[in-house]
This record gives C-alpha cells, structure tokens and sequence, in this order.
C-alpha cells in the first residue's frame, strides 16, 4: 500500500549558537556566542503538534477585569502577567490556533481545568490515552514548611464579600474543538503523541518560565521522554519579577533557555503564515 505524502513547510527557525566562547573575555566569555540566527528549514506536520498550555482567563471577564477595582481582585493572584496574556489570547493566538487546524496540524490543549474536561475532544482522548499508570506516592511530609514557603512568597487577595461567581470567559476559537486533543497529565499527552508519530511540540501558553517548562505536561518531562520541545514568543508570555518587569527580561531569559536546553523558537507570524500557505 502506498504511503501517503509527507506534509511539510518551509519555516524559519529561530536558534541560539551557544557557542564559542571567547576565552580572551575571562569571566565574560559568552562575548564571544554567535547568538540567534535564523535559517529557513522543512516542518513536518505530521510528526509536529501545537500545544496551548494552561491559557487563563483573568482579564477576559467582567469580574476578573484588570486594575485596582477589579470585582474578584482574588482571581488576579500576585503575579503581573493578567495584560500580556489578554493580549495574547485575544489578539494573537486566535490567528495561529486558525491556520494551524486549517492545516491540519495537530492541536492539544494541556489543562486541568473543568471547562476542559468535558465534550467530545476530552472523551476521545482519554479513551484513546487508556488507564493511569501508578502514582509515585512517595514523599516526604513536611506540608508545613512548603505551605510556609508560599506564604512568604504569594500573599493572595480575599475573596470580597458579595461579590461575583466567576464565569468561565476564553475566547470559543481556543477551547477544544474538531480534532484536537485534551492531555492535562505527561502520562496521557505522551501516549496521544506517541501514537501519532509525533515527535516535536511547539508551545504555547502561560507561561514559559513557569507551567510551560515544569507543569505536568511540560518543557521538562516531555524532554525527558525524547520530544524536541519548541516556544512562539508571540503565543506565550513570561512571569515577570520586580526587577525585570520594565524590559520583559524574563522572557528573554526564558526564550534562551528553551532554546539551548530543549528546542527551537518560531515567530508567531511567520509560523502563521507557512501554516496559512499549506492550507491553500
């Protein structure tokens, strides 16, 4: 029987040279690193997969707007990212998410969330990935001094009294749908892609430095299992600290990191584009 076609684009690919250093340089020797180029290579489609991990809805909604008279100041958290990643979803992932179903690329949602687990994209990937296995249950209990910890870290708002339910506010375009895949665990979305021959997962979500790299589902443990793992800069945002907040230098961080320890970075544009090109 004769095999079908290779489905393949031509996209730039974005890659750090971590190299050379320039020993002349003494403690400053990574001077001399190349740093990022470009070169334009083939993407397979079939063994390649557009993962949209951990998308929240702060900001989306009329109870979690943004600012100091938000009505659940308490779905805002501590961190700082809610502007960017509205930005994100509203304005620049819908078009990607598009061209990629358009293009038959596979798309999988990782989360956890209930609005995910539910509807026929859910159903079909859990009785596709089977039963769990085993938990690894062995840890040490010490909950007090972790649970310490983050009260030292992240001083979460109240809940004000009276105030709204929340409502569950993505955009439709970024929910399951069609034939895309829902894996909140590494266990099941490295079944679904083992299954499928796949073998290159490009990111992304909120946020990078965070969930992407070391949630259940992420940079980390899917590395760990064999898969090159790429981000779009354009399609995820980094968690900011004081420090680096004005410059957004943790996600230039974060960029180089994915970079050098575990794929490629592709420009959101661009990306969109060659997928746009393959749908016809």
């Amino acid at each position: 029987m004769a095999q079908e076609p290779a489905r393949v684009i031509q996209v730039p690919w974005h890659i750090y040279r971590h190299y050379p250093a320039d020993f002349s340089a003494g403690p400053a020797a990574a001077r001399g690193f190349i740093g990022w180029e470009v070169e334009t290579r083939p993407l397979d489609l079939d063994k390649t997969a557009l993962l949209l991990m951990h998308l929240p809805d702060a900001g989306l909604t009329p109870d979690s707007q943004w600012g100091p008279h938000c009505p659940r100041p308490d779905l805002l958290g501590t961190v700082e990212w809610v502007p960017r990643t509205v930005d994100m979803i509203r304005n620049r992932l819908p078009r990607l998410v598009e061209a990629a179903r358009a293009a038959g690329l596979q798309v999988v949602h990782v989360h956890t969330r209930k609005e995910y687990q539910t509807g026929p994209c859910w159903e079909r990937s859990v009785a596709e990935a089977g039963d769990p296995p085993g938990d690894d249950t062995d840890r040490i209990d010490d909950e007090g001094l972790l649970a310490a910890h983050r009260r030292d870290v992240f001083q979460l708002a109240p809940r004000p009294d009276g105030s709204p339910e929340h409502t569950w506010g993505m955009p439709e375009v970024l929910m399951p749908q069609r034939d895309d895949l829902v894996a909140g665990e590494t266990w099941r979305l490295h079944r679904l892609m083992k299954r499928r021959g796949i073998n290159h997962l490009i990111y992304c979500g909120w946020a990078l430095n965070w969930c992407l790299w070391f949630s259940s589902g992420g940079m980390c443990d899917m590395s760990r299992h064999g898969y090159l793992c790429s981000a779009v800069p354009g399609g995820c945002v980094a968690i900011e600290n004081r420090e680096a907040a004005e410059a957004e230098a943790n996600l230039e961080y974060a960029l180089w990191k994915t970079a050098v320890m575990f794929g490629y970075v592709f420009d959101l544009d661009e990306l969109t584009e060659a997928l746009r090109a393959a749908a016809g």
